[in-house]
């Protein structure tokens, strides 16, 4: 959807319309009435330009976020090794992300793996 966002506010800016279908979701401008459609199979919402044009902006920053967990995700997996083998709290690399909460990871490895281990072993 981000890719079709910036064409659906200029259409509706525009006074235009604009039609996009990909499957069972159909995205359709209203240039004169300044709202889109979008709906998938029967259900739709309805979205003004201000809710588009917002969309448009936290479609980059949710990009730039997975795209950072995506390069942390080498770092996560490394501490999720040593962790879960580990009694005790265990440091991150020095050069891991300091984009990753790794005493918050801990206690929910931890959480989890006391979880696993009560239900496979009571």
């Amino acid at each position: 959807m981000a890719e079709f966002l910036p064409r659906i506010c200029d259409s509706i800016c525009g006074n235009e319309q604009y039609v996009c279908k990909v499957g069972a979701f159909i995205l359709n401008t209203f240039g004169t009435k300044g709202f889109a459609r979008l709906y998938l199979e029967k259900q739709y919402s309805s979205l003004r330009v201000a809710d588009l044009q917002y969309l448009r902006e936290m479609f980059h920053v949710v990009q730039n976020q997975l795209n950072v967990y995506t390069l942390c995700l080498p770092d996560v997996l490394s501490y999720v090794t040593a962790a879960l083998t580990s009694a005790n709290y265990v440091q991150p690399a020095l050069n891991a992300s300091r984009h990753i909460l790794f005493p918050h990871l801990y206690e929910e490895l931890k959480t989890l793996f006391n979880t696993l281990h009560i239900t496979l072993f009571n």
